[in-house]
């Protein structure tokens, strides 16, 4: 090692007394040799400072890298999942994406009385087959006849930013929107805790108000409430199963939203909580008659059996289901009419009223 140090020593210092000559005759070559020489001594022997300088170097240097190459990607994909979410969902031909479409139109866009009324309208839409998020601004002014100082009311508040996500409402893709509430892990099937900041804020159930009656033929009464009581359950079992002492996960309350209250034949809100609550009551008394023709019988089941794999909706053993008794497990739910079509005046009631419950929630 010295006979390398030696050489490696003359090689550097040959150089810098070139340098050295040009540059000033004051400084002495012999003088920079040495110290040249103690500097790769000290260097090349192994004490502790050259052990702890190596290893921090190969400890931080690929850290260092990867914020550098990904630092910007992963920090606005940090940023885009923390926003405040609203879960819209429903039985497929409530109006999802005609909602979804007129809240992107109206959320944020500075509107004018010279706007026209066309534009304001839902656009056709077909059935989603695919989940869809829209950012929207809960700061928006919802009015389009607002006058010109009140357009610019928006940009006066502070921005509110918001994930609105569509899911789809076909019965063998209900389960996009139920892993929204109740995340599954994909290999045991049994439910994940929920994140330590929860993203959901709320859930938009949409449904037709229109084919609600149990006395008309084409109902969807019975389609819609099975929907929903799922949609409960998973709610349900959210609080039920992830408790860790006294602390629950946050609450996530849910708006029934009747919609195509225009049409002649749709029920008003306070007949279509009436008439949902009677159908989930008869499922939940369905499902709880398969379970104990399955032969298990309802003493043999602990309170933790209960939780973990019962299907009952609302208070154990109650006769009458109501949306009250999920007070109990922290949902609250309101049922609430409006149209998309409508426009609050002429045309028949609006959604106005929905988008105020999305802002406040947010």
């Amino acid at each position: 090692m010295d006979t390398t140090i030696e050489t490696i020593t003359a090689t550097v210092a040959a150089a810098a007394t070139t340098a050295t000559a040009a540059a000033s005759n004051t400084t002495s070559a012999s003088n920079i040799k040495e110290l040249i020489k103690d500097f790769l001594i000290a260097s090349l022997q192994p004490n502790k400072t050259v052990i702890i300088t190596g290893l921090l170097i190969v400890l931080l240097f690929p850290i260092f890298l990867h914020q550098v190459l990904h630092g910007n990607e992963s920090g606005s994909s940090s940023s885009k999942t923390s926003l405040p979410s609203i879960l819209l969902a429903g039985p497929s031909g409530a109006g999802k994406t005609a909602l979804l479409t007129l809240f992107e139109k109206r959320a944020g866009r500075k509107t004018s009385p010279s706007t026209s009324t066309d534009d304001d309208e839902p656009a056709k839409t077909h059935t989603s087959q695919t989940p869809v998020s829209v950012k929207l601004n809960a700061a928006a002014s919802w009015s389009s006849s607002s006058s010109s100082s009140s357009d610019d009311e928006p940009n006066k508040k502070k921005s509110k930013n918001f994930l609105l996500i569509d899911t789809p409402g076909h019965p063998k893709l209900r389960s996009t929107a139920l892993s929204h509430l109740l995340p599954l892990d994909p290999k045991t099937g049994r439910p994940l805790p929920p994140p330590k900041t929860e993203p959901i804020k709320g859930v938009l159930f949409l449904l037709d108000a229109s084919t609600l009656s149990p006395s008309s033929p084409d109902s969807s009464l019975s389609q819609a409430a099975t929907y929903l009581y799922d949609l409960l359950l998973a709610l349900q079992h959210r609080y039920s199963r992830y408790t860790k002492g006294s602390k629950h996960p946050p609450s996530i309350p849910v708006l029934i939203a009747a919609n195509k209250l225009d049409l002649f034949t749709a029920l008003p809100a306070t007949l279509v909580k009436k008439e949902l609550e009677a159908e989930l009551g008869r499922i939940r008394m369905s499902r709880s008659k398969g379970l104990l023709d399955s032969g298990v019988k309802e003493e043999d089941l602990t309170v933790g059996d209960k939780e973990e794999g019962d299907d009952w909706l609302g208070e154990y053993g109650s006769d009458k289901f109501e949306f009250r008794q999920l007070v109990e497990f922290d949902i609250e739910v309101e049922v609430m009419g409006g149209s998309v079509v409508g426009n609050g005046g002429e045309e028949g009631p609006g959604c106005e009223g929905w988008w105020k419950w999305v802002v406040e929630r947010v």
